[in-house]
């Protein structure tokens, strides 16, 4: 694959040759190339920001578990978790250390910090988060997030709503931000002490902006379905919009594969890795 800075630094200039030279066909043919690229980057984000919100609800639900352990179930022993109360306040540090600990998979590094009102069994809660130094593989990722946890929504399942607000540093130094919001439905295996049978629908719009000005706008149109099982988002389609493209991405029928298919503004498919 290119280098992120052909993808995006010189997506710009790229449209400026095939709008003065329309005819020129390699020109509409390299454009098109960075497109699909660019898709495939911005699938691999949106699936790594996914284990940051697995983590996250993982180690909330096991701390509030009625059935609590003092050794996190879904956490390997290379992850030290500290807990701090003051009155109601809670306060819970998730350290991954800085030569990193692997997840179902994923290299994750740095610290996760989460803040909420130890308040039992209310409807509506509100948490906090802050990450520092904080990777998932390669890729970075700086800000905080809110999360509002719904106890049960309309159909009597768990829901979180979370609020994004994230600045992401690829592995060559490309830096891009993520604002926008999310809910994850918690439809399947809820609170049964097995995280491994867990399934969530995901819903939400978000936008990335770079920092050579292209600003990506996602819509999810149909559901994402994250299964606990899988590495990888299984189903759902978003609509991505770009600066210079727009197209649509299908994460599949339900197999747990790394396969997703980009279609573009004019019908043409290519399957693309996440």
């Amino acid at each position: 694959m290119k280098n992120s800075i052909l993808k995006f630094g010189l997506i710009a200039f790229l449209s400026m040759i095939l709008i003065s030279c329309s005819n020129d066909d390699s020109s509409t043919e390299v454009i098109e190339s960075l497109n699909s690229e660019e898709a495939e980057l911005t699938a691999k984000v949106d699936n790594t920001t996914e284990v940051i919100s697995d983590t996250f609800l993982q180690v909330y639900e096991a701390e509030e578990s009625m059935a609590k352990s003092p050794i996190h179930p879904f956490l390997p022993e290379c992850v030290v978790v500290t807990i701090e109360i003051t009155g109601n306040s809670k306060t819970i540090l998730v350290d991954f250390g800085t030569e990193g600990c692997e997840v179902r998979g994923r290299i994750i590094k740095g610290k996760v910090q989460m803040a909420y009102e130890a308040v039992i069994d209310t409807e509506l809660l509100v948490i906090n988060y802050s990450l520092e130094d904080f990777f998932i593989d390669d890729i970075q990722l700086e800000g905080n997030k809110t999360v509002t946890r719904q106890k049960a929504n309309e159909a009597g399942n768990p829901q979180y709503t979370m609020n994004m607000d994230l600045i992401v540093t690829f592995a060559d130094g490309t830096k891009a931000t993520r604002t926008g919001n999310k809910t994850r439905e918690w439809i399947e295996g809820s609170f049964n002490g097995n995280w491994g049978d867990n399934v969530f629908l995901i819903t939400g719009a978000w936008e990335t902006n770079f920092v050579n000005g292209n600003t990506h706008s996602t819509n999810i149109t149909t559901p994402l379905r994250r299964e606990a099982s899988c590495r990888f988002l299984v189903s759902g389609i978003v609509d991505l919009v770009r600066t210079n493209y727009s197209g649509s991405l299908d994460y599949g029928d339900g197999a747990c594969d790394n396969k997703a298919v980009f279609t573009n503004a004019n019908g043409e498919e290519i399957e693309i890795r996440l």
